[in-house]
């Protein structure tokens, strides 16, 4: 937090208490001045609960500021550092993907703004949450991919043209087909072949499979990590 940002928030914060607290204290002294401490008890208590009030807020504020001041994400030529609740550092081989999600909701016939939000998913370890209490995060998760993609394109056509499967969360392709996962049954999930596959594509926030005999498929892309390099993984004829 700078001192332009701290400005903007003690000085409303201290007219906030001060203003109910002084003001109760002009109606005790009143009141005891002309009707007794009663009087001047009962005339201040609403306005000293008040000024209570408002100091519980501001402190809540400040408190709330000073730990969001405290949220980095920092990207290096080796990987990332991050406090986003603890202090965290990946190397970029330790990082398997990412996954973003951009959504949009109405209020009254009116969009709202844009929320972003996305993942890292690092190769052992609980799913890292990005979100828009970071500043710039579409520029932050542009950025983290084209340094991460790059890495791992070249072991996953490695991989690929081995014959094996590669797995992208619910989902999975090879060199013959796709196959979607469940958590319970995915090694028993049943492969879909390429020549059954006639589109695959973007839509508001789902990835869409056209079949040739059959309903389409619609997986969310924030299920789906490393997005981008599927479908070009698909687009460069995996199964070819």
């Amino acid at each position: 937090m700078d001192w332009s940002e701290a400005v903007t928030l003690i000085l409303p914060g201290i007219l906030g208490v001060l203003t109910p607290l002084l003001y109760g204290v002009a109606r005790a002294r009143y009141g005891i001045l002309n009707y007794g401490p009663v009087a001047a008890d009962l005339w201040s208590r609403p306005w000293y609960l008040l000024a209570i009030i408002a100091y519980l807020i501001f402190a809540f504020v400040g408190i709330s500021r000073i730990m969001a001041s405290r949220r980095y994400f920092a990207i290096y030529e080796g990987g990332v550092a991050h406090n986003l609740g603890r202090k965290m550092t990946f190397a970029w081989e330790e990082i398997a993907g990412i996954t973003t999600e951009t959504t949009q909701n109405q209020f009254l016939g009116i969009l709202l703004r844009p929320y972003v939000q996305g993942y890292i998913y690092p190769n052992i370890g609980e799913p890292v949450r990005l979100d828009n209490a970071i500043q710039n995060l579409p520029e932050l998760l542009t950025i983290l991919k084209a340094k991460l993609y790059p890495r791992l394109l070249p072991r996953l056509q490695s991989n690929l043209e081995s014959g094996q499967w590669l797995y992208f969360g619910s989902l999975a392709i090879q060199q013959k087909g796709i196959k979607l996962l469940n958590k319970h049954q995915s090694n028993r999930a049943q492969a879909i072949p390429w020549s059954q596959i006639t589109f695959v594509n973007i839509e508001s926030g789902y990835m869409v499979v056209e079949l040739s005999d059959r309903p389409r498929l619609k997986l969310p892309v924030s299920k789906i990590p490393n997005i981008e390099l599927l479908l070009q993984l698909i687009k460069m004829g995996v199964n070819s």
